[in-house]
């Protein structure tokens, strides 16, 4: 068993095609094919079960999966680390990051180009999975940072959590809603005039809009679950119901009224998750170094219990 045939396992796994694993570990077939099976036979274990149209995973596979990811990142940390001690940043900076970062705080974009200005050997994945599943993918060592839309309460145990910004919910509405012409809106009005459009329910401003209902001992009929909060803020303006959404995202919007909502405690964070207590990699604790150090370090900042 070596590190090649495991990120060979591991592509075919996540690609379900030994074609597209091929391509993506820049092999041709035939010798990705015959690194496979050649593991198979050294281990006993069928870890594929292929078909002319598919390719699932075996039992066995399944099991050697997570002790493969983990074996190829330590190695990749490795590198990395003794890149670092040469004075060079290298490897991959996975970094989950919410839609609404870039309009709530525009500054993880200039500090992410700035990063990436001052170590370009440095690989950036950026993903959007939801807030709490990134959140746990951070715990596990999956995503070395990720901005959520979380407080610290509400984050796993085991990673540290800064509060970056937060901001307040605002009701958005068609302009012709029987509601458009109120500044201000109870949340048993908002949810009585009709249906509601909300985020998917990983997502950490679904986990702020239920704690608003929850507040107010109001239920709402949900008609639609959403990936974006700019997708919540187009339905709304096209009538398919109301919504409650981050300010910065209905800033602007032409085809939507804005009222505000009487609970002053309905609001969205925008919080930096890590792994406790440090990021295990030197490009994420680069940039966090250089994302904390712009002035946004607050002391809001605490850690989840362990």
């Amino acid at each position: 068993m070596d590190l090649r045939q495991l990120e060979y396992v591991v592509a075919v796994a996540e690609e379900r095609s030994f074609t597209r694993a091929a391509a993506r570990c820049h092999v041709v077939q035939s010798a990705l094919s015959a690194q496979v099976a050649r593991l198979e036979r050294e281990l006993a274990v069928t870890l594929f079960h292929r078909t002319s149209r598919s390719v699932q995973v075996a039992a066995a596979g399944e099991l050697l999966l997570p002790h493969a990811r983990a074996l190829l990142r330590g190695a990749e940390v490795a590198r990395a680390e003794l890149a670092a001690f040469s004075g060079v940043i290298t490897g991959r900076l996975r970094i989950g990051m919410i839609g609404t970062t870039g309009r709530g705080f525009p500054l993880v974009d200039r500090a992410l180009l700035a990063f990436h200005q001052q170590h370009p050997a440095v690989e950036i994945a950026v993903q959007d999975t939801g807030s709490r599943h990134m959140a746990d993918r951070v715990r596990t060592g999956d995503l070395d940072l990720a901005f959520v839309g979380l407080y610290a309460d509400q984050v796993p145990p085991g990673v540290v959590h800064h509060l970056l910004t937060d901001e307040p919910l605002v009701a958005v509405v068609e302009p012709t809603h029987p509601l458009a012409g109120r500044a201000g809106v109870a949340l048993d009005d908002l949810a009585a005039a009709g249906p509601f459009i909300d985020m998917r329910g990983e997502s950490g401003l679904r986990l702020q809009v239920d704690a608003a209902f929850e507040r107010a001992a109001v239920d709402r009929t949900v008609a639609f679950e959403l990936g974006t909060s700019d997708a919540v803020v187009r339905f709304a303006g096209l009538g398919f119901g109301a919504a409650l959404v981050p300010a910065s995202a209905a800033d602007g919007v032409a085809d939507v009224a804005v009222l505000t909502v009487d609970d002053p405690a309905a609001r969205h964070p925008i919080g930096l998750v890590h792994r406790s207590p440090a990021p295990s990699t030197p490009s994420a604790r680069a940039f966090l170094a250089l994302l904390l150090e712009g002035g946004v370090d607050r002391p809001e900042d605490r850690q989840a219990p362990p």
